[in-house]
């Protein structure tokens, strides 16, 4: 992960994807974008990998204050990445087994404990039904 370099690389190489979201953005400039570097365009062909384009209304489900959070790339002018917390926040509400696995390895080697990774999601607006779907992923992946 970009925004937490200490993790161990596996977890960097089973990634073929990046989460693009493009400020400001219309359905227009989206379809561009993925045509361009996509999953299945020309670049994802030749390296392997792909972006999926995220719509602006993506925002919502992120933790409040995420953008005072951002951590900015090394050398990319105008292009950031989430902090880890909330990135860990978004990829449990997604939940699927990649995600899931993710957040797993991540939390084995991050410089935050379970209890700050908790409290990040008890600060994210959440419906009640995606709160209990969320704590069966979080009972799941750290067993308690």
């Amino acid at each position: 992960m970009v925004s937490l370099p200490e993790l161990d690389e596996p977890l960097l190489e089973a990634t073929y994807d990046s989460d693009l979201l493009v400020e400001p953005c219309d359905e227009g400039l989206a379809a561009v974008v993925h045509e361009a570097v996509g999953e299945g365009s020309l670049f994802a062909q030749r390296t392997g990998y792909h972006a999926d384009i995220l719509r602006p209304n993506i925002v919502e489900t992120l933790p409040a204050g995420w953008r005072d959070r951002l951590v900015s790339l090394e050398g990319v002018p105008n292009a950031d990445a989430l902090a880890p917390l909330d990135l860990l926040v978004v990829k449990l509400r997604v939940g699927r087994e990649n995600n899931l696995e993710m957040v797993r390895a991540v939390m084995r080697g991050a410089p935050f404990t379970s209890d700050e990774f908790r409290a990040k999601l008890d600060a994210t607006a959440m419906e009640e039904r995606e709160v209990v779907r969320v704590c069966a992923w979080l009972e799941k992946i750290f067993g308690d």
